[in-house]
């Protein structure tokens, strides 16, 4: 008995290994597997940093972010050539500039920098006894049409706040709205 059931386990491993080879009866019925989808990496090209701004390392798509015109990069050169900034900012406003939503009407271009009299260990009170931190920011906010790139409108800023202005000033270097 244990010689058939020796016989028996050895025809079966003998069949299951035709058919794992294709060799079966059904083998002409079987499709080949599909290959498997082989994934295809989008290459982008990430946004060209300016003169006077860079892009954040997490902007990588160009198509992820609102064009930058001359007329745009006039404002920018124009405010940021008469500021001195922080060590860190390397004379560049950060350019976190995203489209949101592909459907959106207009593009809202956001920048910033900080000057060189932010200093985030500094520490005093305001008016309302609460203790806040010295800055010194920079920002440039333009509105842009989806369609056209045209320019809408303009607002370059600068906060400060520090223990002579312990409530904070903004200053509006250029405010302009466009028809």
């Amino acid at each position: 008995m244990k010689k058939q059931f020796k016989y028996v386990a050895a025809a079966g491993l003998v069949a299951a290994l035709l058919l794992a080879a294709g060799c079966g009866d059904d083998a002409k019925d079987k499709k080949p597997a599909p290959e498997p989808d082989k994934k295809v990496e989008n290459v982008v090209a990430k946004p060209q940093d300016g003169k006077y701004y860079r892009y954040p390392s997490y902007i990588k798509d160009v198509t992820k972010t609102p064009k930058i015109t001359p007329e745009m990069l006039k404002y920018i050169d124009d405010f940021a050539s008469t500021l001195e900034f922080h060590p860190s900012y390397n004379g560049k406003f950060v350019n976190d500039s995203k489209i949101n939503n592909p459907d959106e009407k207009y593009h809202a271009i956001y920048l910033y920098a900080l000057g060189p009299k932010h200093n985030n260990k500094v520490k005093f009170k305001n008016s309302k006894g609460k203790e806040v931190y010295q800055h010194q920011v920079y920002t440039i906010n333009m509105q842009s049409e989806a369609a056209t790139d045209k320019l809408t409108s303009v607002l370059c800023s600068i906060f400060e706040q520090n223990p002579d202005i312990p409530d904070g000033k903004t200053t509006y270097v250029v405010r302009k709205s466009f028809d």
